[in-house]
């Protein structure tokens, strides 16, 4: 399956490239001219049988696009060769170019395994799609209009008992524009394009756990926003060397719900997973200078049912967050870096609730998970260099860092917590200075209920509750309090008691 995922982002991104006219002029022939320099950057030689004009139009026929690229998780190099019939640009008489697509895309992803060749098949259908370009060849605009796009790719079978692994995806009512501006040093591009859906279908099975599996998403209302920068002569497929050369991308994935379904035959029997999420969106920002990864959802809802358990088993997310964010260049002062984590308002179903706790001794609310840190960071190279790449420790030094919040509801039982901290790395080793304050309510109730639950020995919670007594400060009922300070020479202490 790996390999359908390989074929499939290489021929949707080249879909997607072919669609909206990426980086074309206000005539036919600067169209053709600034599309083959633009999918070189991206990777891919551009082979046309033919080039010629009908007409008003030039028509581009037998075309093909190749692609070398690194597998991500095990072979050591996957090909993808799409074919496309024929680029159809015609000059609309107005100083626009209306650019299409005749006849289906199809080719193949031919990438090497530890159990050899595997090969997928891959074809694209675009039903109406076509981008109207204006402008000047320094700042062109794109207007994108595709009712429907969709992929399919059918990976062959590596092995005499594996099975072929089938996906189908299909985009419906693209729409938007596209910004482009070019000089010599290279391109940038403003994107702002809508879909009201989208959809994938997959079927599969894998040889090695003998699982056959069959998964369904659906989405809607996307939206795609943000901006590019490729430098002149950068190539994609070198990552690290085209960031330095100044590759930048901010971009920003929305959407406004999705359902989501599989059913697998595993040897221990059948699994459905089935839910839902209310829309969520994906952000990615990427340059020499910082690095940043952030996905939230909201309303995220989730059933399982599996041959050990002959009921469903539901929970419900309210809200879900990662953000994370770092340096990757060298500076000479820190840079600003997050770390962030929240899944706030988990339930469960009752019957799972049943299934632990008939009698109710643990407390049946929301569960919440919050750990927002942020601070100041070093990077001692570039982290995109070859030479960070060999590194055996990541070369980045801390330099600060706040914990705005740390928070974690379960079972009746919360722990909470704010501090800052800073760090002495003269020693080789980062040694914490600073304090965090935490406050903990509910742990003796909740302690008593596993013990009541037969889940934890009477024992144990003995020794936890002396140890809480040792390090922490009663405020009320089940209610305690502990400032944790870091000190130097590695000294850590709990309300002025040594711990280390």
């Amino acid at each position: 399956m790996a390999r359908l995922r390989s074929a499939g982002t290489t021929a949707f991104f080249t879909l997607l490239l072919s669609t909206t006219a990426l980086r074309a002029d206000v005539t036919p022939e600067q169209v053709w001219e600034s599309w083959q320099k633009q999918y070189a950057s991206y990777g891919f030689e551009v082979s046309p049988g033919s080039v010629a004009r009908e007409g008003d139009t030039l028509a581009i026929r037998d075309v093909t696009f190749t692609s070398e690229m690194a597998a991500d998780d095990g072979p050591e190099s996957a090909t993808t060769v799409l074919n496309v019939p024929a680029l159809m640009l015609r000059d609309q008489g107005d100083g626009t170019v209306k650019a299409s697509v005749e006849g289906d895309i199809t080719g193949t992803n031919i990438a090497q395994t530890p159990q050899g060749p595997e090969t997928a098949q891959i074809i694209i259908r675009k039903t109406g799609a076509t981008a109207v370009v204006s402008g000047t060849p320094e700042a062109m605009s794109y207007l994108v209009d595709a009712p429907a796009i969709s992929l399919e790719v059918m990976t062959e079978a590596s092995t005499a008992n594996a099975e072929p692994v089938a996906l189908a995806m299909q985009m419906t009512g693209l729409a938007g524009t596209q910004q482009v501006t070019a000089d010599a040093a290279g391109q940038a591009m403003k994107t702002d394009l809508k879909a009201t859906g989208l959809t994938l279908h997959m079927t599969g099975t894998d040889p090695e756990e003998g699982t056959d599996v069959q998964a369904d998403v659906s989405v809607t209302d996307l939206a795609i926003r943000g901006e590019n920068v490729m430098p002149e002569g950068a190539d994609t497929t070198e990552m690290g060397a085209a960031i330095g050369m100044g590759l930048r991308t901010d971009m920003t994935i929305s959407y406004g719900g999705a359902t989501y379904a599989m059913e697998a035959v595993t040897e221990d029997g059948p699994v459905n997973i089935s839910g839902t999420s209310q829309g969520g969106q994906t952000a990615v920002a990427l340059g020499s200078d910082a690095f940043r990864y952030m996905v939230a959802g909201e309303g995220t809802s989730l059933s399982v049912q599996t041959a050990q358990f002959p009921m469903p088993v539901s929970a419900q997310i309210e809200r879900s967050e990662i953000d994370l964010a770092l340096p990757l260049s060298a500076t000479p002062d820190a840079q600003p870096v997050t770390a962030k984590i929240v899944l706030d308002g988990l339930t469960v179903s009752d019957q799972l609730w049943a299934m632990f706790d008939p009698q109710g001794h643990l407390g049946h609310g929301p569960a919440t998970l919050v750990v927002d840190l942020s601070g100041k960071a070093k990077a001692l190279m570039d982290l995109y260099s070859p030479e960070a790449a060999q590194s055996p420790v990541p070369p980045i030094e801390m330099e600060s860092l706040d914990v705005n919040k740390l928070q974690l509801t379960v079972a009746g039982a919360d722990l909470s917590g704010k501090g800052a901290l800073t760090f002495d790395n003269s020693m080789g080793m980062p040694m914490p200075i600073g304090a965090i304050d935490l406050q903990l309510s509910g742990a003796n109730k909740l302690m008593d209920g596993l013990v009541a639950m037969g889940m934890m020995p009477q024992d144990q919670v003995m020794f936890a509750k002396m140890m809480m007594g040792l390090y922490a400060v009663p405020k009320g009922e089940d209610l305690m309090t502990s400032t944790i300070e870091f000190k130097e020479g590695g000294r850590i202490f709990a309300n002025g008691q040594p711990i280390q």
